[in-house]
């Protein structure tokens, strides 16, 4: 009995392991360009450009992907 039971835990992580493997990438279109910086008006007030404000890019390493699929996986379990 309690081979049995060991035997559904394992087939049970194995599965749920084994999904995010089937799970492929997905692209998403890149993002729109920003708006121009505003310029001066009569008032005197003067418009200026945010420094970098681009967020980071998504790790593209396949073990760095990997890694966070499986991380996922095991959250859902619990």
């Amino acid at each position: 009995m309690r081979k049995l039971q060991r035997l559904c835990i394992a087939l049970v992580l194995t599965l749920a392991f084994a999904a995010g493997a089937f799970g492929g990438i997905i692209d998403c279109p890149p993002a729109p360009a920003p708006a121009p910086p505003p310029s001066a008006d009569a008032t005197g007030i003067i418009g200026t450009v945010p420094g970098d404000t681009q967020p980071a890019a998504a790790p593209t390493d396949p073990v760095v992907s990997i890694a966070l699929g499986l991380l996922q996986n095991v959250l859902l379990v619990f």
